[in-house]
This record gives structure tokens, C-alpha cells and sequence, in this order.
């Protein structure tokens, strides 16, 4: 095996790794940055770049609209808004962070990480690299799916499935109030799809402010969302027709795609040897370590 020594290993090339790697760069330390996919990661391409560009033209009309004696139309051009998503999020090429890390003075390191001892990590099974100081842990998360009866027998979204969709469908089932659950139903809404929102509570976003939910459920409304409030999916089974949704008061929904934007949980798979459970977050202390 090849075997290099750095100050500093990072694991995850999202923005909470870049920042890390490039302050411990900037403070004279040698760095590798490894990570498995894209170089920027979930932000850049799946997450809150490509969900604010989708969401904006909506928002843009919206405000316009609200201002008398502004001319404006009542459809968005759905290609237009996916070209532009495209363009922000570079079509997924990440060439681009990658020679903004070299140029940071970081070593990008492409492979999947895994540590295997004290202050080391191995990537790609034959790649092995040493910290002198210390091993960063920046993996992020991953989709969080519910035990649902037939959601094996279909191909739901997920977060970047929404985000990264080529066309927009004309049914579309979102189980969630979360973030992800409420910005794809509002997007999707304002280009053209027929969404009904599932939730479990009286209003979205339950863990902020009643008030807020309650404008934001009024948002929602407004844009034509159809939100099915204390519901939830009890089964999910494929049609020639499309996908029906059995929601908990029995009655169904049938849609042409399914989002289950039910959370998210630590991406910590692989430190089982370690005694942390796969999506258990680590524990650490009041420095981090």
C-alpha cells in the first residue's frame, strides 16, 4: 500500500470540509481532502444551490405580480429554470472545486474514505493516509427512508432526485414538512406539476415557530399545493396509471412521482468497528474532538 503523511485528513468535500481543510491550509498545515463523489458536495449540486435556483423564478413572479403595473405572465418556462439550475451547478462537474482546493494549498484526494486506525485513513482500499495531528470528520448526511408497505416496489425520489429532475411531472406526491418537503412542493407548484403535500402535523416546518408554519402552510396553499395536514402515507403500490398513495385517513392519491423528504441522518456508516452505530452521529467533546 502507499502510504503518505499529511498534518491534517479531512473526509468530506462538502462546505463544512472545504472550510476546515482550507483553514488548516492557511494556517501552514499540509491537508488532504478526500471525498468519495463531488467535490463541494450535497450543497453544490443536490441540495441548496439547485433548490434556490428552482425556487426562484417562482418567487420572482410572485413579487411581481404583487406590484401594480408591472406586466407579467402567468407560466414559467420550465426548460428555462432547469438550464439555469444546470449552469449554477456546473452539470455536476466539479473540476472546478477541485483546482480551487489545489489552489488553496489542499491536497484533493478522490476515493472513499475509510478510517482504519488512529489517525488514519484509507482510501480507495490500497491508498493509506497518516494525520500527524488529526482526522476531520465531514461526511455529512443521507436521506432518512420510512418503513413504508410497497415503497420497495416503485423508484421514489429522494432530495436529489427533486433537485436534480429533468422535466416536471404532472402529479407529484411529497411526504414531509420539513425543508426539502416544502421548497420541491412550492417548486414544482410554480412549474406546472399537480402537487399534493402529506404531513404529519397541523402545519409545516414543526420545528420552528407556529406562526411561521402557519404562513408558510398559507404559502403553500397559495401556489396551489394541496396539503393533506395530520396525515401520513400508510401504503405506497405502482399502476399502469401511476403511483397510489394510501394516506392515513384511507383515502388515496395517485401521482406520477413520489418525494420522500421524511429527514436525514449522520453518514457515519463504517465506524461500526468503532461502536458507532450507522447513522448515529459521533459524540464529541466541547473542542470537537
Amino acid at each position: 500500500m502507499a502510504a503518505e503523511t499529511f498534518d491534517v485528513v479531512v473526509i468530506g468535500a462538502g462546505p463544512v470540509g472545504e472550510v476546515a481543510a482550507e483553514r488548516a491550509a492557511r494556517g501552514g498545515l499540509k491537508v488532504a481532502l478526500v471525498e468519495h463523489e463531488r467535490f463541494g458536495g450535497e450543497c453544490s449540486y443536490w441540495a441548496c444551490i439547485p433548490s434556490k435556483a428552482l425556487l426562484r423564478p417562482g418567487n420572482l413572479l410572485a413579487a411581481a405580480k404583487r406590484v401594480p403595473g408591472v406586466p407579467v405572465g402567468d407560466r414559467i418556462d420550465p426548460a428555462a429554470v432547469f438550464a439555469r439550475r444546470d449552469w449554477f451547478t456546473g452539470k455536476g462537474d466539479d473540476s472546478g472545486q477541485v483546482d480551487w482546493a489545489r489552489g488553496a494549498g489542499i491536497e484533493p484526494v478522490r476515493g472513499h474514505g475509510e478510517i482504519t486506525g488512529e489517525r488514519e485513513v484509507t482510501v480507495g482500499g490500497d491508498r493509506v493516509l497518516t494525520a500527524r495531528h488529526a482526522v476531520i470528520v465531514c461526511t455529512g448526511s443521507v436521506p432518512s427512508t420510512p418503513s413504508i408497505p410497497g415503497l420497495d416496489t416503485i423508484r421514489p425520489w429522494g432530495s436529489r432526485e427533486a433537485t436534480s429532475a429533468p422535466s416536471v411531472p404532472s402529479r407529484l406526491g411529497v411526504l414531509g414538512g420539513g425543508v426539502v418537503g416544502v421548497e420541491m412542493a412550492q417548486a414544482f407548484a410554480t412549474l406546472g406539476s399537480e402537487v399534493h403535500l402529506v404531513i404529519t402535523g397541523p402545519r409545516p416546518l414543526p420545528r420552528n415557530a407556529a406562526f411561521a408554519g402557519d404562513l408558510v402552510l398559507a404559502g403553500l396553499r397559495e401556489v396551489g399545493v394541496e396539503v393533506h395536514t395530520d396525515s401520513g402515507v400508510s401504503q405506497v403500490a405502482a399502476g399502469d396509471s401511476g403511483t397510489t398513495l394510501t394516506l392515513k385517513d384511507g383515502s388515496t392519491l395517485v401521482v406520477d412521482e413520489f418525494l420522500v423528504a421524511t429527514g436525514r441522518r449522520p453518514a457515519t456508516a463504517g465506524l461500526e468497528r468503532f461502536g458507532i452505530e450507522p447513522g448515529h452521529p459521533l459524540e464529541t467533546d466541547d473542542t470537537g474532538r
